[in-house]
């Protein structure tokens, strides 16, 4: 038997109560949750992680319920092999209306890409419970406006087509935690992209990191993936983002820039006025060409994935 999880873990808002109240055990019900709003997707080793020690019998009896489950007289997982592994995709659209996200995109079967990207995401967050997670879309653009960041600074995608000018925030729908003090972004590196990828990341939170410095947060940016070469790739450039690694007059072409951007005429005029400023920024990047993105996190760290090592092993054979 697995040990009983002792804490309550906070990000999931009490969700889980709603699942217990039509049957769940109490871990189970964690699980689907944290399943549901996170990725869609597990492992059977990411559950036997969660469970602390559970031996692979009782995790295979925990998934066979699981799979076998109907709400409504309806199933709510499968289970299927993708490039030699077991992946179980929790879709009933029952479940996601019990935890209040009936429009969560979790449930739809999807790509090879984006089924790794969710396992790592899933996977960082298994090991960070404490963190305070957004967990669904709302939730993020709710907290960034709660701290007066408008919806403009942040990342989005514009969909065409039958869906035209439908408008998605945070799109990647990877992990990001907001404290008092601090927060936290994740970038996830599901090893099909391109080196540039990361700038494209890092180009679309930009601003919205910039401003969350300016109100007091440090930014901190982790790096995941499953193979050590991806983490290098990554590290060596996020290196370049660094705050403290800017010289004075670099943080001062930031500042000012920051100024324009957010329309602070006080700044502004302090250095003698928008003329005057357009022309000292221009003025650095002749004599100092560097990445527009520089300087635009406190930290980083890289974070390689022990439970997706496997899976990545089957996937890039």
């Amino acid at each position: 038997m697995p040990k009983t999880r002792e804490t309550v873990i906070a990000h999931l808002k009490g969700r889980e109560k709603q699942l217990e109240y039509i049957g769940f055990p109490r871990q189970q019900a964690e699980w689907i949750t944290l399943v549901c709003l996170h990725s869609g997707l597990f492992t059977r080793d990411q559950f036997a992680f969660y469970l602390q020690g559970a031996n692979r019998f009782y995790v295979r009896r925990c998934v066979k319920t699981l799979l076998e489950c109907r709400v409504s007289s309806r199933l709510i997982a499968d289970e299927r092999v993708i490039d030699g592994r077991l992946i179980c995709r929790i879709f009933g659209k029952q479940i996601s209306e019990v935890l209040e996200i009936p429009h969560t995109r979790h449930r739809r079967e999807t790509s090879l890409e984006v089924t790794r990207r969710r396992l790592l995401s899933l996977d960082f967050v298994l090991d960070h419970l404490d963190l305070p997670w957004l967990t669904t879309e709302q939730e993020k653009v709710s907290c960034f406006e709660q701290l007066g960041i408008e919806r403009a600074l942040l990342p989005r995608r514009i969909y065409a087509g039958h869906a035209k000018g439908l408008t998605h925030y945070f799109p990647l729908k990877t992990p990001i935690a907001v404290g008092p003090e601090s927060a936290v972004f994740v970038y996830v590196d599901p090893g099909m992209g391109t080196r540039t990828e990361l700038d494209s990341w890092g180009e679309a939170h930009r601003r919205l990191w910039e401003r969350l410095r300016k109100c007091g947060r440090s930014v901190e940016v982790v790096a995941v993936a499953w193979e050590q070469k991806l983490l290098d790739r990554a590290g060596r450039r996020l290196r370049s983002w660094k705050v403290e690694d800017m010289s004075d007059d670099e943080k001062e072409a930031l500042m000012l820039r920051q100024a324009i951007a957010e329309t602070d005429f006080d700044t502004i005029e302090r250095y003698g006025g928008f003329d005057a400023v357009v022309e000292m920024i221009l003025r650095w990047d002749r004599k100092n060409p560097v990445p527009k993105d520089r300087g635009s996190i406190d930290s980083f760290r890289l974070w390689g994935s022990h439970r997706c090592r496997r899976i990545g092993d089957r996937l890039t054979k």
